[in-house]
């Protein structure tokens, strides 16, 4: 019943935004490129004072209006990942990544998350790309993969499952 009140929220949204000519809510609203980037500012800021509330009001606005955008969707998932909320984080992590395959942070989160839920394989794989991702070791979240990398390379270490 969940799937198909959804499926039939999303066809009305793509009715309307077609009315306006538009791909997502965020064009048929008109709100700048500019403007969107400032609002992301404001919930990272607020993300940034450990004010996840309305970090999260601000990021979660931020989707609706433009599901397309990956930043949008990491900061998100950085969101849900940081409270605990692994299958949203998850969910929108991996949004992320399928939209933008380059989202260092994206990678770096749902390693964390893989982690949380002892899916190590697919932790090490995402620590992988985010570090491939960053070759200049310039990226802080690319940097963020190297430590967990290596902590996790010293704990498996530590319990003899490799040299």
């Amino acid at each position: 019943m969940e799937n198909i009140e959804t499926n039939d929220k999303a066809g009305k949204i793509a009715s309307i935004l077609a009315k306006f000519g538009a791909r997502t809510p965020r064009e048929a609203l008109g709100i700048t490129e500019q403007d969107f980037s400032r609002m992301g500012q404001l919930g990272a800021m607020y993300y940034n004072q450990g004010d996840l509330g309305r970090a999260r009001i601000v990021f979660e606005g931020l989707v609706e209006v433009d599901p397309q955008s990956s930043t949008a969707q990491a900061a998100l998932g950085a969101l849900y990942t940081r409270t605990g909320q692994d299958e949203k984080a998850l969910e929108h992590l991996s949004s992320a990544i399928e939209l933008d395959a380059v989202e260092i942070s994206a990678y770096v989160n749902r390693a964390e998350v893989y982690l949380r839920l002892q899916q190590g394989e697919k932790a090490v794989a995402d620590l992988k790309r985010a570090i491939e991702l960053d070759p200049k070791e310039e990226d802080p979240a690319a940097n963020r993969a190297r430590v967990m990398a290596l902590g996790l390379r010293q704990a498996l270490k530590a319990k003899g499952i490799i040299n």
